[in-house]
C-alpha cells in the first residue's frame, strides 16, 4: 500500500473506534496506550482468521473424502480406534444398536454400516468383512455340578435356570451358540440385556451370570481371570460380520476407500 493509502485507512481505523490510536509525528507513528490496548484485543482473533484462511486454502489444495460410518461402540473400541485417526479422510462415526445403524443406513443419515450381521428388513448391500468366534462366558464364581459335564439334557436345563446377559431380545448369538453345541434351541428368557458386548463383560466381571460374547472382545478379561470360559463346547461357534450400504448411494467411491483402507490395515482378519 502507498503512505496516504495506509494514512486513509488508520484514519477510518480511529473514526470507526472513536479513539486515537496512534500520535503522529513528520517521522514516525507511535501508538497509543489505547492503541496498545486495542492491539491486544484484536491480535488473537486475527491470528485465529489467519489460520482458518490457511487450513481453508490448503483443503482446497487437496481434496478430502468425506464418509459418515455407523458401528457399535463395541467394533470402534475393539477394531477403530486404533486405526482409523490414520485415514486421510473426513469421518463422522455414528454410534447405536445395530437395529438403530440400520435404520439410520436406510435414512441416508450414514452412507456405511461398519462390522455389522447381515439382516433382511432392508434391501442393502453387504461386503464380507470378518469372522468372529462366539464363546460362552461365566463369572469366576459360577461352578457347572460335575455330573451335569456328562448329562448334556440336564447341563441344559441347569444352564437355561441361570442368569443370562443378552446383547438384544432376538438372542441371536445364544441361538447360533446352542443350535452348534447342542444342536437344539435355547429356552431361555433374559435378566439382562445390555447394547454392548464389553458393557456385559464388565458385569458379569462382578455379577453371577452366563452370556455368549465374541472371543476377542474378551481375550484380556480371561487372561486376567476376572471371567471364565464354564465348559468347553464340543465345536466352535463362528458368525459373519459384514459392511452393508444401500445400492444406490452417491458416496460409492468414498464408500470403496474406507473398505481398502481397512483392508490395508488387516482389520478384516479374523
Amino acid at each position: 500500500m502507498t503512505q496516504p493509502g495506509v494514512s486513509k485507512h488508520l484514519a477510518a481505523l480511529e473514526n470507526h473506534i472513536g479513539k486515537k490510536l496512534f500520535e503522529r509525528t513528520t517521522r514516525k507513528l507511535t501508538p497509543t496506550e489505547y492503541g496498545k490496548f486495542y492491539y491486544s484485543q484484536i491480535k488473537t482473533p486475527l491470528q485465529e482468521l489467519e489460520k482458518v484462511e490457511y487450513y481453508s486454502s490448503q483443503r482446497a489444495k487437496k481434496q478430502r473424502s468425506a464418509i459418515t460410518i455407523g458401528c457399535t461402540t463395541d467394533f470402534f473400541q475393539k477394531e477403530l480406534r486404533q486405526i482409523i485417526y490414520s485415514f486421510d479422510m473426513y469421518i463422522v462415526t455414528c454410534f447405536g444398536t445395530e437395529k438403530e445403524l440400520v435404520e439410520a443406513l436406510e435414512a441416508d443419515n450414514v452412507q456405511l454400516l461398519v462390522g455389522i450381521k447381515k439382516y433382511y428388513k432392508y434391501d442393502h448391500e453387504f461386503t464380507f468383512l470378518k469372522e468372529e468366534e462366539l464363546i460362552i462366558i461365566s463369572s469366576n464364581d459360577i461352578e457347572i455340578p460335575e455330573d451335569l459335564k456328562k448329562d448334556e439334557k440336564q447341563l441344559i436345563k441347569w444352564l437355561q435356570r441361570q442368569t443370562w446377559f443378552t446383547f438384544d431380545n432376538e438372542q441371536d448369538d445364544i441361538k447360533k451358540f446352542w443350535e452348534t453345541t447342542f444342536s437344539t434351541t435355547p429356552k431361555i428368557v433374559p435378566r439382562y440385556i445390555l447394547p454392548s458386548y464389553l458393557d456385559i463383560i464388565e458385569s458379569i466381571k462382578h455379577n453371577q451370570g452366563f452370556s455368549i460374547v465374541p472371543k476377542h472382545l474378551c481375550n484380556e478379561a480371561l487372561e486376567n481371570n476376572s471371567i471364565k470360559i464354564p465348559f468347553e463346547a464340543s465345536m466352535p461357534t463362528h458368525q459373519k460380520r459384514f459392511y452393508s450400504n444401500k445400492l444406490k448411494n452417491s458416496r460409492l467411491k468414498e464408500i470403496n476407500t474406507f473398505k481398502e483402507l481397512i483392508e490395508k490395515t488387516g482389520t478384516n482378519t479374523a
